[in-house]
This record gives C-alpha cells, sequence and structure tokens, in this order.
C-alpha cells in the first residue's frame, strides 16, 4: 500500500474511531441535553408538569393530578411521578428537576437508538445514527424540555430494540417484557407509545413472512398481562377519587382515540408534517433528502434492515399524518429512523452516487452559512436596534459571534486536515466537519444563548418579587389570578388554592371583599372580565413586569394590584353589557 493512501485509510480509521467511541459520544451528550437544564424559567406547557408534581408532593396524593387543586388529568400519571421522584433526590422541585426526567430519556433514547443501529447495521452506522439523532434540533429542543414527548420517545425505540433483539426466542418472556415497555410507556405521553412498536414491529413480521409464529396462546396471556398493568393506575385512581371529578381512563380515551379521528384541538393541514420532519430534523435535513432518494431510487438493492428501516420511517410518517389531529412534536418518534436510514446509507454508500453526492454538498454549505450568518450577528444585532428599535439581549451578539466563529474555524480545520487528498472522500472526510461544527452551534444555543435570552423573559424574577412583597403571612385565597396559569401558580409557589377570576362578576366579587388582596392580572384581560375595574385602578398597578427594549405588544404583561378594601367598581358599564366578551 503507497504511504500517502496508508495515511488516509490511518487517519479515516482513527475519525471512525472517535464517531463510534462510546466514552466520547456519552460525555457530549450528557453536555448537550444537561448542560444549564435548569437556567431557564418554565415556559408553555412546562408549568403543568412542574406544578402539578409540586401539588402531588403537598397534598400527599398522586394519583390525582391537580393545578390550582382543580382536577386535571389530561395526561398520565408516570410523566408526573419521575419528577416527584427526582426531587427526593435533589430535595426539591424546580426547572431542573422538572427537565431532568426528559433529559434522562432522551439520553435512554439515544443509546438504543445506537444499539439498534449496532445490532441491525454496524457498529460505524449505529453511533452516526445516534450523532444525527443528538445533534437533531428537534430531538434537542424536546429532550431539554419539561414533557412527555422525550419518555414516550425512549419507550417506543426500547420496545423496539427489545422486539429486534429477541425476535428468534418468540416465548412468553420475550412478548412479556415488550408490552410491559409498552403499557409502561403509555403512562408517561399516552397510546402511541404502544401502538407505534406494535406497527413497527407488525411490518417486519410482515416483511419477513413470520407472522403466524406470533399467534400462540403465550403471545395472547402477554398482551392480557400487558393490558392489566395499564388499566390498574386508572382503576385505581378512579376508586380512590371520592369528588375529584375527572376519570383518568376516559381522558386517555380522548386523549389518544377520539382526538386522532375527531380531532377538537390541534388541528393543522394534512401536509404539515411534510415540513415538520425536515425541521426537526435540522440541520440534517438535506441528508435525510438525499438518503430518501437514494433508498427510493436502489429500493431494489436494499437488504431487508434498510428496507424494514424505510417501511418503519413510512408507516410512522402515515400514521401522524391521518390522525386530524397535528403538532410538530406528535412525530417525533420518527426521528431515530430518520437518523438510522442517513447513518447506514452514509456508511455503505459510495460517495459518487448522485442523491448522497448533493445532498453532502448541500449539507456542508448549509453549515458554512450558519456559521458565517452567526458571525455576521453583531452586525445583523446593531441594524435592527438602529432602525426596528429592537435591543438584543447583553452579551447575546457577542455569544453568537463566539459560537460562529468556533464553529467555522473547527470545521474548516478538520476538513482541511481529513481532505488534503483531492481522492480521499471517506466517511469522516465529509460528515465528521459538519458534525462537530453543528456541535457546538447546538451548544453554543441550548447552553448560551438560551440562558442570555432569559433577560427578556422576566416572568421568574418578577413573580418571586410579587411572592415576597406579599409576606409569609398571605393567604392563597386573598391572591386571585384571571387565568389559571400554571406557570404563574409554580413560581407564587402557594399551598392552596387561588380563587380564579374568569368572569366579571367573580371580578366584583374579589373587588368587594374585605381586607388584603392581591389581584394579577395580564394586560389582555383588562377589556374582558376585567373591564369592571376603576378606570384610575387600571392606570396605577402595584407593580408591573419589565417589558423588553423594543417590545410593542403589551399584551402578556402581568399586572399586580394590592387591594385593602372594598373597591367600588366601574360605573360606566354594567354587568350584562360586559360579560358577552369584548
Amino acid at each position: 500500500m503507497p504511504k500517502k493512501q496508508a495515511m488516509a485509510t490511518s487517519l479515516s480509521s482513527g475519525c471512525q474511531r472517535i464517531l463510534a467511541n462510546p466514552w466520547i459520544y456519552l460525555i457530549v451528550s450528557l453536555a448537550l441535553l444537561v448542560c444549564m437544564l435548569g437556567a431557564r424559567s418554565l415556559w408553555g406547557s412546562e408549568g403543568r408538569w412542574a406544578e402539578i408534581a409540586r401539588e402531588m408532593v403537598l397534598r400527599r396524593d398522586f394519583f390525582h393530578p391537580t393545578i390550582n387543586w382543580a382536577p386535571y388529568f389530561d395526561k398520565p400519571l408516570f410523566t408526573y411521578w419521575a419528577i416527584v421522584a427526582l426531587s427526593w433526590i435533589t430535595g426539591t422541585i424546580n426547572e431542573f428537576t422538572a427537565r431532568l426526567p426528559s433529559a434522562i430519556a432522551g439520553l435512554a433514547a439515544l443509546w438504543a437508538t445506537v444499539l439498534l443501529g449496532k445490532r441491525i447495521f454496524s457498529r460505524n452506522a449505529g453511533y452516526l445514527a445516534g450523532w444525527l439523532l443528538l445533534t437533531s434540533f428537534g430531538f434537542l429542543f424536546w429532550s431539554r424540555t419539561a414533557c412527555a414527548d422525550s419518555e414516550n420517545l425512549a419507550f417506543i425505540m426500547f420496545a423496539v430494540l427489545w422486539y429486534r433483539a429477541k425476535m428468534h426466542k418468540p416465548n412468553f418472556l420475550t412478548f412479556l417484557v415488550f408490552y410491559l415497555i409498552c403499557a409502561i410507556g403509555a403512562h408517561f405521553k399516552g397510546l402511541p407509545a404502544a401502538v407505534l412498536p406494535v406497527l413497527v414491529c407488525l411490518t417486519e413480521m410482515i416483511q419477513r413472512k413470520t407472522l403466524k409464529r406470533y399467534f400462540t396462546l403465550s403471545h395472547l396471556a402477554a398482551i392480557l398481562i400487558g393490558l392489566l398493568v395499564y388499566l390498574l393506575p386508572f382503576v385505581y385512581a378512579a376508586y380512590t377519587g371520592d369528588g375529584y371529578g375527572e376519570n383518568g381512563l376516559y381522558l386517555a380515551f380522548k386523549e389518544n382515540i377520539l382526538r386522532f379521528f375527531s380531532a377538537f384541538d390541534h388541528r393543522e393541514p394534512f401536509y404539515v408534517y411534510f415540513y415538520y420532519v425536515p425541521l426537526l430534523f435540522l440541520p440534517w435535513s438535506p441528508l435525510l433528502i438525499g438518503a430518501l432518494g437514494e433508498a427510493f431510487s436502489h429500493y431494489k438493492s436494499l437488504n431487508q434492515d434498510e428496507k424494514w428501516i424505510l417501511h418503519s420511517l413510512l408507516i410512522i410518517f402515515f400514521v401522524f399524518t391521518c390522525s386530524e389531529s397535528r403538532r410538530s412534536y406528535y412525530i417525533l418518534p420518527i426521528l431515530p429512523f430518520c437518523a438510522l436510514l442517513v447513518g447506514n446509507l452514509l456508511v455503505r454508500t459510495n460517495t459518487g452516487d448522485l442523491w448522497l453526492k448533493i445532498s453532502m454538498k448541500v449539507q456542508q454549505w448549509l453549515v458554512i452559512a450558519a456559521s458565517l450568518l452567526l458571525i455576521l450577528a453583531p452586525v445583523v444585532g446593531y441594524l435592527m436596534e438602529r432602525h426596528r428599535g429592537i435591543v438584543p439581549p447583553k452579551g447575546f451578539t457577542t455569544s453568537l459571534f463566539i459560537t460562529g466563529v468556533l464553529a467555522s474555524v473547527f470545521f474548516w480545520l478538520l476538513l482541511k486536515y481529513l481532505t488534503r487528498r483531492e481522492q480521499d472522500l471517506n466517511l469522516c472526510s465529509r460528515i465528521l466537519p459538519s458534525l462537530g461544527a453543528v456541535v457546538i452551534i447546538s451548544a453554543g444555543f441550548f447552553c448560551w444563548q438560551q440562558v442570555i435570552l432569559e433577560q427578556y423573559r422576566p416572568y421568574r424574577p418578577f413573580l418571586k418579587k410579587v411572592r415576597t412583597s406579599m409576606g409569609s403571612n398571605i393567604s392563597p385565597s386573598n391572591v386571585a389570578l384571571s387565568q389559571d396559569t400554571a406557570n404563574v401558580i409554580f413560581y407564587l409557589g402557594f399551598n392552596g388554592p387561588m380563587p380564579v377570576l374568569k368572569t366579571p362578576r367573580d371580578v366584583k366579587w374579589f373587588l368587594n371583599r374585605e381586607g388584603l388582596r392581591y389581584m394579577i392580572v395580564q394586560r389582555r384581560y383588562l377589556k374582558r372580565s376585567f373591564s369592571v375595574l376603576p378606570e384610575e385602578l387600571k392606570k396605577h398597578p402595584y407593580m408591573s413586569s419589565p417589558l423588553y427594549p423594543g417590545e410593542k405588544r403589551k399584551r402578556m404583561q402581568l399586572l399586580v394590584w394590592r387591594l385593602s378594601g372594598p373597591v367600588e367598581t366601574n360605573k360606566t358599564g354594567d354587568f350584562q353589557k360586559h360579560v358577552s366578551g369584548p
């Protein structure tokens, strides 16, 4: 072997050792999933998970979830139990504890993907799929969010992995473990954790014509035990929930079955997943498109396992598209199969193949463009401040600039080092520079820029300041809210329910009470339920959440009034005039 060719082979082997090194993969995974996990305040639906877990601990009732001490059984129990269990270790329920179950589940899903790829393809394909999944935006975002989607993904992947590991031993134990994984997973988010693994495995059975092997009494017994395990928590909650008012099993049916066939919310066009999947798989969407083109154009040359991954991807896409209820994060379980398809084809396909050759070029230029855009962030920030009046948070554009420089330098140095020979187009020279740059960009965003952006998310420090100003002796019954927002309730941290003023009649009742009281109102409700407030009172709140420089929309601003006695309501409009809405 010529000296230069031997050096190129050595470089390729070294790069593959880096990609398939479990310790490097574990360290980077932990850094991206856990670093600064609790630095951000809760947003959106995260408050529901944190507040329900907090109230479970306060009420000593772990089977009847509540928000503001009112029943809320829209999601299964185990997702809250995971937060409660971790709170016994950390000693508190905060942002970090609320998000940690998702991060742990994300790590589990990553390793399940790697192990599945190693089992059906090769070690390099498995680890490359794991790296692609780890650095995909949708996976990282939802694995760092307090929700049940990451847990749902993890249990789906472990059920599929178990099936592939034990498919040649179709006995009672194999079936039982499979259905127990599905049943437990279904108690984190819902029935997709049970339905999707069955469909994916059924696809493999039909493809290999082994379906008849599974028509056994032991299989039926395992299904019945799995069903019983799934039903038990709901049955226990129903029999012990005197006066609770909600049936968890019915809500599971409503959220999973009725919503699928007749959506009552989350309605979006049937084609939304055609752009949601590429968005979730960013920045690797060009490679996904190239891999799909490669797979379809050379379908006959694919082996059984490659066809199975492709079919599984299509089945998952088809199922979620057929549902009338659609959201971007619903289809998160498709990402590991996208990563496995791409990872395997990159490892085994020649670089001369048209689809992957074009997609690899697009992929590299996309990473380069993203890095250059980050480098230009200070210029963009200056122009936005000068012409739009939007002032970026202090240090934000600088952090973007540094991240862009590091990603660009890493990309170009590694690319130059690996491709000093034109014909050296091995796996590493194609993907490793882009992968390294994306790791840097992802770490910069999730572990640095998001923390800086907290300067413009004032709810957490503002509500803690409000709570301190109230003093420790204030009763929660004397603190009223304009809506039962879980985030607000969580940060106020009362040990009892607070009144929620949803109508002008409710507002009048609270205003006419005696004693020291507080009202916390979002500005958007002033023209509706709180239209009975005296105009002078509206103009002079006791406290108001700060607005960031250049912010023009004030609808979400929190206003606080401190009342020490009965307040005369607005005389200019009676109740009947305002009760019908704006």
